[in-house]
């Protein structure tokens, strides 16, 4: 035995939706230190994986994924085999767990949903009354006749090349021309295309298509009622989310609920500040100020880590009056405990600064932590009111150092149809990062649509050469997903029957 302890994880990853992973199979990813992924596999699911996991490209089936499988497995890494469907019923990923156990290695398998069922049941199709599943590539003369002869929904897995001779052989055993047939391709994923016929026109509509599942039976005419999938607002849309990792969830998850789906590669991060003397002097001096202002749900969140930091109490501010911009930002503070007196309708700087207007009083002394990056009116019209501000960063962003060339491989795939960005941070550093990897950035971006959070993300944007499709009503995530539920067209289109 080798002194590598860690079992070899074969994950199976679904059908395609990158939800349909099991709650196992994911935990497994999040602590890969090497992954070996088919390229098959949602690309969404890389999202799990630890910044600093080296992860590799091959095929089920190949042998320099069992090699590299299991040098990392003798040097005691967690080494992850992330295959499509379930690990055990690929016969590529069989042959590896097989050959990986030959040598000594520990093998643990994740079963995923077979893709069969799951590509049923996103069709709207209901097999509860009993199910065949074949591949043509295995069927045998004598197999036809059993399949077809079989009381129940019958499942094939075929490339459109195939079908005139899976319909010849089905209508040869005794199916009725006029069974109804369903033709699946891509099932689960945003890709999903779904066809009604009956065995006589498959063939014709199939014969130049690519892979797919062929469903075969009466179970087919539920889809007229049951059809779900196709209904949610984002179907179709694979959505990219550049907002800072530790942000990125809420979005995604909203996105996923509405049908989309999501690739999470950020363009920036949030760091704390490198100067820290500023802060610090102003936190010291808490209880001397009249009003704290805050513009972002980070802002909120580092103020009380530097509080921490310096063991500093907040009631130190209890005679202060607190502003906000935006509901989340007035959330994360009311979870605190704290009251938000002051909320503009509207969430921008100059719509606060309006609203601070009647309110502040000249000579009062104003605390603004925010992003180093920040724009500086909010500072500058609250001096103008006469106010003392003390304008300190609260926390910085930089540019995400990894992502860049993986944007341009699903940009140049036709894999991406909406970029969304939620600050003009995340615009600039996009552009610095694509145009770092490939000179042509501008033709690929053209290929996606845009949705921004506002009007000041998206001049940024139309600034750096950016087409612009939708900006949200109202400057919030929320908003900037009803945003790119308007975006017209399905660029991701599916065939309805």
């Amino acid at each position: 035995m080798t002194k590598g302890n860690k079992p070899v994880y074969l994950i199976g990853a679904g059908p395609g939706d990158p939800d349909l992973v099991s709650v196992k199979g994911r935990d497994a990813l999040q602590r890969a230190e090497l992954l070996v992924y088919d390229p098959a596999v949602p690309p969404a699911l890389l999202q799990h994986l630890p910044s600093a996991t080296i992860h590799l490209a091959a095929e089920a089936g190949s042998r320099d994924a069992v090699e590299a499988l299991w040098q990392a497995f003798s040097k005691g890494e967690q080494a992850v085999r992330l295959v499509p469907g379930d690990p055990f019923l690929n016969p590529g990923s069989l042959w590896e767990a097989e050959q990986l156990a030959g040598k000594g290695a520990r093998i643990e398998p994740v079963p995923g949903i077979p893709d069969e069922t799951a590509t049923a049941v996103y069709a709207g199709i209901g097999i509860s009354s009993g199910w065949m599943v074949r591949r043509y590539r295995d069927m045998e003369m004598g197999e036809w006749q059993a399949f077809a002869g079989f009381h129940g929904t019958r499942i094939l897995s075929l490339q459109g090349k195939e079908a005139p001779h899976a319909a010849e052989q089905l209508l040869a055993a005794g199916v009725d021309g006029e069974t109804p047939v369903a033709w699946v391709e891509s099932g689960t994923q945003v890709e999903q295309q779904v066809w009604i016929g009956s065995l006589h026109s498959f063939p014709a509509f199939a014969q130049n298509r690519g892979a797919g599942w062929m469903i075969l039976g009466e179970a087919v005419q539920s889809r007229q009622r049951l059809a779900w999938y196709e209904q949610k607002p984002l179907f179709g849309r694979r959505v990219l989310i550049t907002r800072a990792h530790e942000q990125s969830e809420s979005m995604a998850r909203k996105v996923r609920e509405l049908g989309g789906e999501t690739v999470e590669i950020p363009a920036i991060e949030i760091r704390p500040p490198e100067q820290l003397e500023a802060l610090d002097a102003a936190l010291n001096q808490l209880e001397q100020y009249q009003w704290v202002i805050f513009t972002s749900v980070n802002g909120v969140n580092h103020f009380f880590r530097h509080l921490n930091r310096l063991g500093l109490d907040v009631r130190r501010m209890h005679q202060a009056r607190l502003a906000a911009i935006g509901p989340k930002t007035a959330r994360a503070l009311e979870w605190m405990g704290l009251r938000v007196e002051v909320l503009p309708q509207e969430y921008r700087a100059e719509a606060l600064a309006e609203t601070l207007r009647p309110l502040v009083t000249p000579g009062e002394r104003v605390l603004l932590p925010r992003a180093d990056i920040a724009r500086k009116i909010l500072a500058r019209k609250l001096e103008q009111f006469g106010c003392q501000v003390t304008d300190v960063d609260g926390y910085r962003t930089v540019p995400a150092q990894q992502g860049a060339r993986r944007i341009a491989e699903l940009l140049r795939q036709g894999k991406l149809n909406v970029l969304t960005f939620t600050s003009s941070s995340t615009v600039r550093y996009f552009v610095k990062a694509l145009r770092a990897v490939e000179p042509r950035w501008e033709s690929l971006v053209k290929r996606a649509q845009v949705a921004c959070i506002g009007p000041i993300t998206a001049d940024t944007a139309r600034d750096a050469g950016i087409r612009v499709d939708a900006v949200a009503d109202t400057y919030t995530i929320d908003g900037l997903i009803d945003a790119v539920t308007r975006l017209p067209g399905h660029p991701l289109r599916y065939e309805e029957e």
